[in-house]
């Protein structure tokens, strides 16, 4: 009985140590899988539509839990931050994407995010990625399904290449010239462009829609690769999505359906009930606020240095202008609240 005990206690003791540190795997392809859900504020154009859905909570249209059980996400060999490698773009995953900085938009303050265990800036070791394959559906069947990668382009078979790639990184948390051995943990985010195929319900006769500036989606510690954390889109940065096609006398293509006020990616969660169930709770527990409706058009985000001090971008020459908010609009609170 003591040895069962110690065997016990020595266990409980091991999974409460932080993974160790480890170096980034060579250029190749995660397959995982993965659990999401979203949330939209829709515009008051076209809010009566959806009186009555599932989800919809007057502004906020709440996705139900979708899944995916075969993501692939490809991985570079490492190269340092500021490098020439890094500047002129690097083979991404067996698909051999070409993923450059240039492509990316960093989340304001990434890396470090303002913690002091952290540190970044020019040759400090990273990697690039690509969300290669993504295909999230409701767990309960049916749509809503949200498609990125070779998914993008058809909801029905992939694509190879896809019209648009939803590159990213991760970059150490070691900082310039750090060993090797330490590259993870690293601060990781994504530029994830969807199509999200809608069912209908209520007025609303269903419809994909899409985005043209990038969903970024972070996590500020991720380790070992593939990690198995959820990827937050919060309000830092406001996305609209608009209507892929038009439905004559609803609304036009490219119309803006709504805001994405919130997005969760859990990458290396299954639909076991115990990591649906933790996903869920993470995600309710983060706070929604509503965007002011801009009034004016603007265009997709100009380049900006990011923390580290690099120009970061919108992803893809593919990007084009779009009626987004310039600048952000400040966040106001919901008149009511959709959890």
């Amino acid at each position: 009985m003591r040895r069962i005990v110690t065997a016990v206690l020595a266990i409980t003791l091991l999974a409460a140590l932080p993974a160790c540190a480890q170096q980034f795997p060579g250029i190749g392809d995660d397959n995982t899988s993965s659990l999401g859900s979203f949330k939209i504020q829709i515009v008051p154009q076209f809010a009566g539509m959806f009186a009555g859905c599932p989800g919809f909570n007057n502004p906020i249209l709440t996705s139900p839990t979708m899944y995916d059980p075969f993501t692939r996400v490809g991985r570079s060999d490492a190269l340092l931050d500021g490098s020439a490698a890094d500047t002129n773009g690097v083979a991404v995953g067996t698909a051999g994407t070409t993923v450059s900085e240039g492509m990316l938009s960093a989340p304001a303050g990434y890396p470090c995010y303002g913690d002091n265990t952290c540190s970044s800036g020019a040759n400090t070791r990273e990697i690039h990625t690509e969300v290669r394959s993504l295909k999230m559906a409701n767990l309960a069947g049916g749509l809503p399904v949200v498609r990125a990668g070779l998914w993008y382009d058809n909801a029905n078979q992939t694509t190879d290449p896809p019209s648009k790639i939803s590159p990213g990184e991760v970059e150490s948390r070691s900082g310039p010239n750090g060993a090797p051995a330490n590259d993870l943990p690293g601060s990781s985010f994504f530029d994830i462009f969807v199509r999200v195929d809608m069912p209908a319900c209520a007025n609303f006769p269903g419809a994909t829609v899409y985005n043209q500036v990038p969903l970024i989606v972070k996590n500020p510690s991720v380790n070992p690769l593939p990690p198995k954390v959820v990827y937050l889109h919060d309000q830092s940065t406001v996305v609209p999505i608009l209507f892929l096609n038009a439905n004559p006398g609803k609304w036009n293509a490219n119309d803006i359906l709504g805001y994405f006020v919130l997005a969760g990616h859990g990458v290396g969660f299954t639909n076991s009930q115990s990591d649906v169930n933790d996903f869920n709770t993470y995600m309710s527990q983060q706070k929604v606020t509503c965007v002011t409706t801009p009034a004016t058009v603007g265009s997709a985000p100009s380049p900006k240095a990011n923390a580290a001090g690099r120009q970061t971008g919108p992803t893809q020459d593919a990007v084009q202008p779009a009626p987004v908010p310039a600048p952000s609009p400040a966040p106001n609170p919901c008149s009511t609240t959709a959890n």
